[in-house]
């Protein structure tokens, strides 16, 4: 005969249930966009950047396998300048000039491929913000 105070044995069941499920969720939920994977590194320019008229370097990476070839973007305050790039399967690269007095904004895009449905994609961007001050002495009259 059972005890009143034992549980039925369903009730073990659906708690390990659960706990299988909680681990599914927490191994799965970090590799869900737009939490990651990460597709794109920016090396280059450091954050906050301050330059003068004569530009700056970009370099960013893309990651191999998951990252779709072919949907890179740069937006420079909102201008496409992705043809001023060289890009690759595995990241762009490039000088960029023509900014604009002050905060300048550059938007990077991409689109991957969720690893555990190949043919859904998803996009991630990134902004960089880059401060343009011209020379002083520049006379701007």
């Amino acid at each position: 005969m059972r005890s009143i105070r034992s549980k039925p044995r369903w009730i073990g069941k659906a708690w390990r249930a659960v706990g299988v499920l909680g681990l599914l969720a927490i191994a799965l939920v970090p590799s869900l966009p737009p939490h990651g994977p990460v597709l794109l590194e920016v090396v280059t320019p450091e954050p906050g950047l301050r330059i003068g008229f004569g530009g700056f370097e970009l370099l960013v990476q893309f990651r191999e396998g998951v990252a779709v070839e072919g949907s890179f973007r740069a937006l420079l305050n909102g201008a496409d300048v992705t043809d001023q790039l060289t890009t690759g399967e595995n990241g762009s690269q490039g000088h960029l000039v023509d900014l604009l007095p002050g905060d300048n904004c550059l938007r990077l895009e991409i689109s991957g491929r969720i690893p555990w449905a190949r043919d859904r994609l998803f996009e991630q961007s990134r902004e960089l913000h880059i401060w343009m001050q011209p020379p002083l002495d520049l006379d701007q009259g």
